[in-house]
């Protein structure tokens, strides 16, 4: 183990050590801005790909290949902005149909129990009653979890209800709901032990069965928080892999392909497709990320886990 002891460099000796290194750059001033603004150990993600390939012992050769121009980084940077919202655009289409579908079923299934004397908390409250979750430590754990978040929050509603009502001490699950993150939302999906419910939000969207369903929206909490903390997504690798879907076969990497495809990100679009196609026939975000993947070299695409023929296959074949 060694000590960390590389000094920090102002911009301008960020940029002409990036010269130095070979990049070719006709305005430095330009590449100045965009260190001072974006960060040179953010950037640096995105010109690797444009360092020499041979290796000094341990270390990299940071040098650049010949013509490699700011520009294209830059490019490949603004691509990566771009796919980022794109992205979040889908999970957040996906994570809100699946706030309305998980709260209303899971209500109305909880309303059919009260009728029948078999409840306390119900209907309105359901989340509250353990008997509708297959692991009570989980439950009481993610119920705890939102009673101290409602405790905090300075959310309008929130203040709302406490004004008003003394019991139930939460609010109702349609209100509750809307506090949930996506994986907090996919946990408590997970835990719910009705199969009834589960299988209302299975054809919802459009997924084969419950077993998938859970995996899909378990695996895509990963993709959202990097799309959220304005991480890299662009040749990212994920250590979660997608459920194999047999009637998605033809149009996903599987497990077994060269340089671990699966996992990066292209599987990924895939099922954000065909989620986005479900819940939104009429969508145009398929069309829009299409746009967007001719900007970039065919190259950057292969980083990203996408097969040669990837605009063969369904769902992008058009």
């Amino acid at each position: 183990m060694n000590s960390y002891n590389k000094p920090p460099l102002s911009i301008s000796e960020q940029a002409e050590l990036l010269i130095s290194r070979g990049l070719v750059c006709n305005d430095v001033e330009r590449l100045k801005s965009y260190l001072s603004s974006i960060g040179y150990y953010r950037l640096s993600a995105y010109w690797l790909l444009f360092e020499q390939s041979s290796l000094c012992g341990s270390s990299r050769n940071h040098q650049f290949n010949s013509d490699t121009d700011f520009e294209k980084i830059l490019n490949l940077y603004i691509f990566d902005r771009k796919l980022r919202l794109l992205v979040m655009e889908a999970i957040e289409r996906i994570e809100v149909a699946l706030r309305a579908q998980w709260s209303r079923n899971l209500a109305l299934h909880g309303l059919t129990l009260r009728a029948n004397n078999r409840l306390n908390h119900c209907g309105s409250h359901a989340y509250m009653n353990p008997d509708l979750f297959k692991n009570p430590r989980q439950h009481i754990q993610d119920l705890a979890k939102i009673d101290r978040e409602f405790e905090s929050s300075k959310e309008v509603f929130v203040d709302h209800y406490k004004s008003r009502y003394v019991t139930p001490p939460l609010p109702p699950i349609w209100v509750i709901v809307e506090t949930m993150t996506l994986g907090t939302l996919s946990r408590w999906f997970q835990n719910t032990e009705n199969t009834t419910v589960k299988k209302s939000i299975m054809q919802a969207f459009g997924m084969p069965t419950i077993e998938i369903t859970e995996s899909v929206f378990h695996s895509l909490t990963p993709i959202r928080n990097v799309c959220a903390h304005h991480c890299r997504l662009w040749n990212r690798r994920f250590a979660m892999k997608l459920p194999n879907i047999k009637r998605l076969k033809d149009s996903l990497m599987p497990e077994d392909s060269p340089n671990h495809q699966a996992h990066y990100l292209f599987n990924y679009l895939v099922i954000l497709s065909v989620l986005m196609q479900k819940i939104n026939p009429n969508s145009t975000w398929k069309n829009r990320l299409i746009l967007l993947l001719e900007t970039i070299e065919p190259c950057h695409h292969q980083a990203m886990g996408f097969p040669i023929n990837w605009k063969d296959r369904h769902p992008w074949k058009i």
